[in-house]
């Protein structure tokens, strides 16, 4: 949700004023006023990084905050209470929420869940709240604060998203599912008896080509390859449909082991390690601790 809300902010401080946000707002909600939730009043001014603050406060929900964006995108072009709606940067919001499983449905003004994507992150049969063991993978980009500061704002994004088109190929064809993606990085699960050798070969198979996505794919300074850090660990987790409310400690050690690899290197937990046929195992070695795990090092032979 937090790079939900980041974007519709975005959109809202760049394309409305107060009066508009205040105006969809009121339409979506009859009790929503910005005036009187800002604290401002009616007589002063209320600026728009204020009024979008507001909304995003207000309309704190998942389902609220789905209604608002689609009433907003289906309200574009068309007048109301502070001029026309022009919106601008709704592409990075609707692809977002494509992602994530949503649909805008305009005769309905509202968003659907799109049932293909939503049983596909949980392989079409697990279920809500139930228990499920796992292989996890942390994946995350190597300084992308410096790519940031040092490269074009647009090249980044490009970049970053080609990135997670690519990891989520590699990822889905070892039948894993990308959960989360945090814009430089995100969690992969595996499932099933031979989760963990898929979920290594997964990994094997994206750092392997990741030169080949530098040299077609990477639209940052020729000096700045994409190098990614994996961590992995195999364990538990509670399913929800809403993959990105997923949280367990198994998950976490995934993270911390992440953390710890050098650039282009993968991490493997004991629990990980144990779990893989001889020809992969002997690829790995012993390398210290984490959380207690004995961890192991990607070290092809």
């Amino acid at each position: 949700m937090k790079h939900l809300r980041k974007a519709l902010y975005d959109i809202l401080v760049q394309s409305l004023n107060t009066e508009q946000m205040n105006h969809l707002g009121r339409e979506v909600d009859p009790e929503f006023n910005v005036y009187e939730f800002s604290g401002f009043g009616d007589k002063i001014v209320i600026p728009r990084k204020v009024a979008a603050d507001c909304i995003i406060q207000y309309f704190n929900t998942e389902e609220k905050l789905l209604d608002y964006v689609a009433y907003m995108l289906i309200r574009e072009g068309h007048g109301a209470s502070g001029g026309v709606i022009q919106l601008k940067g709704t592409e990075r919001l609707i692809q977002m929420l494509r992602e994530r499983g949503w649909n805008l449905d305009r005769e309905n003004q509202r968003f659907v869940r799109d049932q293909k994507t939503h049983q596909n992150l949980g392989w079409g049969f697990m279920k809500q709240e139930e228990e499920y063991q796992l292989s996890f993978v942390s994946l995350d980009v190597v300084s992308s604060s410096e790519l940031v500061r040092t490269n074009v704002k647009g090249d980044v994004e490009a970049t970053l998203s080609r990135l997670k088109a690519y990891v989520r190929k590699h990822v889905e064809f070892w039948d894993g599912r990308l959960w989360y993606w945090y814009g430089d990085g995100g969690l992969a699960a595996f499932q099933g008896e031979d989760s963990a050798p898929m979920s290594v070969l997964s990994m094997i198979s994206i750092l392997s080509y990741l030169p080949v996505f530098n040299i077609a794919e990477n639209q940052l300074r020729p000096e700045n390859d994409v190098k990614l850090r994996v961590g992995m660990h195999y364990g538990r987790a509670i399913y929800k449909d809403e993959v990105n409310k997923i949280s367990s400690p198994d998950m976490r050690v995934a993270q911390e082991i992440e953390k710890a690899a050098d650039p282009n290197s993968i991490r493997a937990s004991e629990a990980i390690a144990s779990k893989l046929p001889l020809e992969v195992r002997r690829n790995f070695q012993v390398e210290g601790q984490i959380e207690g795990f004995r961890i192991y090092r990607y070290a092809p032979l």
